[in-house]
């Protein structure tokens, strides 16, 4: 959209910058699933299969998020290792800085709070059909982490090209003049 000064790429990085935006997601996108599955009277993927099936399925969940945190503890691991210019910079300038830690923060609280909703929903979801609604809890914790996981791989993504770019700036080129 040129000359409103918004534009998708604008608006992406608006939401990089604020993690909080992600609740602004799983409210849409929840909300939008629930008044389809009470307009069509269909479409409801966790409340549809029975009580044994609900409860593999946050267990599942449960175990991938646990997996998933294994990754951001990695990924912080080298964030807090790289110490080339760039990594520097990042670390220096406020804005940048206050925006990773922010995002580092999110994720890995989204981990520990999705592992903990999938775990409590296996205690309270103990009726056959889930009247009590357990496995929108779910679902609303799993599209959290569906956006705390594209953060994942943007700040990821991030620390590996700023590492790799430092790593380039320090090592001789080594490729053979053409002739």
């Amino acid at each position: 959209m040129p000359g409103t000064g918004v534009g998708p790429r604008r608006l992406l990085n608006k939401w990089r910058a604020r993690p909080g935006y992600d609740w602004l997601i799983v409210i849409v996108v929840l909300g939008l699933h629930l008044a389809w599955v009470r307009w069509t009277n269909g479409g409801d993927l966790l409340g549809k299969p029975g009580r044994e099936q609900r409860l593999q399925i946050y267990t599942a969940g449960a175990t991938v998020v646990a997996v998933v945190g294994s990754f951001v503890t990695a990924a912080v691991a080298l964030y807090a290792a790289a110490s080339g210019r760039r990594m520097r910079t990042l670390r220096a300038a406020e804005h940048l800085a206050s925006q990773f830690r922010r995002n580092w923060v999110s994720i890995l609280s989204a981990t520990l709070l999705i592992a903990g909703v999938c775990l409590l929903a296996t205690i309270l979801d103990v009726t056959k059909s889930d009247p009590g609604g357990v496995h929108w809890m779910v679902e609303a914790a799993l599209i959290l982490g569906v956006a705390r996981a594209y953060r994942l791989l943007w700040l990821f993504n991030a620390v590996i090209m700023a590492s790799d770019r430092d790593l380039a700036d320090r090592t001789p080129d080594t490729r053979q003049p053409q002739t």
